[in-house]
């Protein structure tokens, strides 16, 4: 029997009799299944492990590494109350975390290893699945074009689940791939299960299905004599994605009631114009891989069914995402961080059958003119981002952590620490990068703070309502600000505002971008 994916193409990844154990090692398409050929997706891990190791754990951590930090180090009952009310989607996540941070401590490294090891991981699978769906050459130019791309870098130094939830979709695909050409229980067990893992990082990977639904219903099985037959692949895998889905939904279903955590996400014109730099790391970077993605249907004529597997993968997330925004508020570009190695693919494809029309080398030649000629020119206009990606802090960020540094070098017993951040409003933020930044040491006193967000089991703290009984007989005060005006006290409220004027002078002022470091002595 021979699987077709429409009337004049054939699938990457042929059918095998049940009785044969070993894989071809190369397929009537040409894809290259040959065991040593995998190794190459080494090349594209280890540069991607340069990478993503280069400045992580120096960087500055910054508002949502925080959040995440400030989830793990709850103790279970606290982090309970907690989901109970926010971040319901990042349960998994968190308690990776939590078992990361027990072993190897709460470094900002320790922190992004899960993260720098998921995107190095997912650089060898964009390899291998382009080995699959295509040939080795292919293969490798994407999967390191995958690696050199910026947005890859930032969010395999951050400490959040974008990566992970990347490595999964990449592992989910490359699986279907394998359980699809030889069918086993165990290769459709371990796809199920992957892709539920990742639908518990974040459902927004489920939207990947949509790719492979038309990977698996667009091959035709024909007999012998022509005529279509059942393929009882296909009900395999039904039976794979329902079973991920039951243990996706129960979460999803409740996460639906904390949706106005992310009622914030924009999807008006600005929000749209800005997406595609910000998906790839720049306005050039999207415009190369993109374009070169598109033309991918014009170029590969003999298995355009592959082609527009990927572009599904690559392009309608997105698109469904801003479809629904009124209704999920999904419409912002690290969600859909899992797409680049759809479009990574695609790029390759281009590339090096471009250099097989252009050429008469031999097909296991094709990757050099490839990364030749694409890699560079990515390498080059990832430049000034891979650079901008490893900044403290991250760009748009106040840097809370050079602001607590100052403070703590000049802090003297008896000193206390205020908050004015219009920023992280009701000041969490500042509390949350204080708590990090002095987590080991002696810190001046919060003299505000009633109940802390560990107390509550919450990212907000409590401020007492008597800030004078608070203040005490405190005789310095330095007072984080973060309000974009020349007034330190403009945001406060007008009570505490005016017990600042009052009974204190405003001494030493220092400056931390956005962040001002205000000192203030008791006056009586």
């Amino acid at each position: 029997m021979t699987l077709t994916m429409d009337s004049k193409e054939s699938t990457s990844v042929a059918p095998q009799s049940p009785k044969r154990r070993r894989e071809p090692s190369r397929t009537t398409d040409g894809s290259d299944l040959r065991p040593a050929a995998s190794l190459l997706a080494a090349v594209p891990a280890v540069v991607m492990l340069a990478l993503a190791y280069w400045g992580a754990a120096g960087r500055e951590m910054w508002n949502n590494e925080y959040a995440t930090w400030h989830a793990v180090t709850l103790d279970l009952a606290d982090l309970r109350r907690l989901l109970g009310f926010t971040d319901l989607v990042h349960t998994e996540y968190y308690l990776l975390l939590r078992g990361v941070t027990a072993l190897f401590g709460d470094s900002p490294l320790a922190l992004r290893a899960p993260s720098i090891v998921a995107m190095v991981v997912a650089a060898a699978l964009v390899t291998l699945i382009g080995r699959r769906l295509w040939d080795t050459p292919t293969g490798v130019v994407a999967g390191l074009l995958f690696a050199v791309l910026p947005t890859v870098t930032r969010y395999a130094q951050e400490a959040r689940s974008y990566a992970l939830v990347t490595m999964g979709v990449a592992l989910a695909s490359w699986l279907l791939l394998r359980a699809w050409e030889r069918p086993t229980r165990t290769r459709w067990a371990l796809y199920g299960v992957v892709l539920a893992l990742t639908g518990l990082l974040h459902f927004v990977a489920f939207m990947v299905l949509a790719a492979h639904l038309y990977l698996v219903f667009s091959s035709r099985p024909v007999s012998s004599t022509g005529e279509p037959t059942p393929d009882p692949r296909r009900f395999q895998w039904l039976g794979a994605i329902g079973s991920a889905a039951l243990a996706v939904i129960p979460l999803l279903a409740l996460a639906e009631k904390q949706s106005g955590s992310i009622s914030w996400i924009k999807a008006d014109v600005a929000a749209v114009r800005g997406f595609p730099g910000l998906l790839f790391g720049s306005w050039q970077l999207a415009a190369l891989v993109c374009g070169l993605g598109v033309l991918a249907i014009a170029i590969a004529r003999q298995r355009r069914s592959v082609v527009w597997m990927l572009l599904i993968w690559a392009a309608l997330p997105p698109l469904v995402g801003y479809a629904t925004f009124t209704w999920l508020h999904l419409f912002l570009p690290r969600y859909f961080v899992f797409t680049l190695p759809a479009w990574c693919l695609l790029a390759a494809i281009t590339a090096t059958e471009s250099a097989r029309a252009l050429t008469r080398w031999r097909v296991r030649t094709m990757w050099v003119l490839g990364m030749a000629v694409l890699l560079p020119v990515a390498a080059f206009l990832s430049l000034p981002q891979q650079q901008e990606v490893r900044s403290s802090p991250v760009a748009g960020q106040p840097s809370y952590r050079s602001a607590l540094d100052h403070i703590r070098d000049r802090a003297q017993p008896g000193d206390g620490v205020a908050f004015n951040d219009v920023f992280g409003k009701l000041s969490d933020l500042a509390r949350e990068a204080k708590d990090y930044e002095w987590r080991r040491q002696d810190a001046p006193r919060d003299v505000f703070l009633q109940y802390s967000g560990a107390q509550r089991g919450s990212f907000s703290a409590l401020e007492c309502t008597d800030s004078a009984a608070c203040l005490g007989d405190t005789k310095r005060i330095w007072l984080i600000v973060v309000n974009y005006a020349d007034d330190p006290f403009d945001g406060l409220s007008a009570e505490r505002a005016d017990l600042f004027k009052l009974r204190f002078a405003i001494g030493e002022q220092q400056r931390f971008g956005q962040v001002r470091v205000v000192q203030l002595t008791r006056t009586y």
